[in-house]
């Protein structure tokens, strides 16, 4: 299965002196991230649906609210990024179905950010937990990758701590992404 999207992969100029935040490191990092989340979803919708309420240590982070989470936690970075407000989150169904739309909203949220992240590079404020904060763009985009990361990572243990070993994470890395865009 292969994500293909068409954006630069070159620091550009908007104007003298405006440089955009288009950095390929960044930018395949965040390629990869898209790619190895849709095979995830992907995977989690072909699953019995009874794995997607498994979990393991918080009985409230199932497999499949942790999916949820990361799709529904891309708009209100995306949001930042943009300087608007949150979207509100509305969660998939816990269902082969659900999980299927839950893949097809990631690949749309990925699709914005792509079209997003030729940006000038900025320093950013907005309200996290409470708080107001300050982080540049770039710092949000790395906290995306960071984040999927994460929780395939979370996704993968719960399914094998449930007798599920079925995701296999040096499958999903950035060396497997590469081999299977040449």
């Amino acid at each position: 299965m292969a994500l293909m999207f068409g954006v630069l992969l070159t620091n550009q100029r908007r104007s003298e002196g405006d440089l955009l935040m288009t950095d390929p490191s960044l930018l395949r990092l965040y390629k990869h991230m898209a790619w190895a989340n849709h095979s995830v979803f992907t995977q989690l919708s072909e699953l019995p649906e009874q794995a997607l309420s498994y979990s393991a240590w918080n009985p409230e982070w199932t497999v499949g609210a942790i999916a949820n989470h990361v799709v529904m936690s891309q708009p209100r970075l995306l949001a930042r990024l943009r300087k608007e407000e949150a979207p509100a989150e509305t969660p998939f169904p816990l269902t082969s179905e659900g999980m299927k739309a839950l893949a097809a909203q990631s690949l749309k949220n990925d699709e914005a950010f792509l079209n997003w992240i030729d940006q000038p590079e900025e320093m950013l404020t907005f309200v996290r937990y409470e708080k107001t904060v300050s982080f540049l763009n770039t710092t949000i985009i790395a906290q995306t990758v960071n984040h999927g990361i994460e929780h395939r990572a979370q996704i993968a243990d719960i399914l094998a701590i449930n007798k599920m070993d079925v995701i296999n994470l040096d499958a999903l890395d950035p060396i497997s992404y590469e081999r299977a865009h040449r």
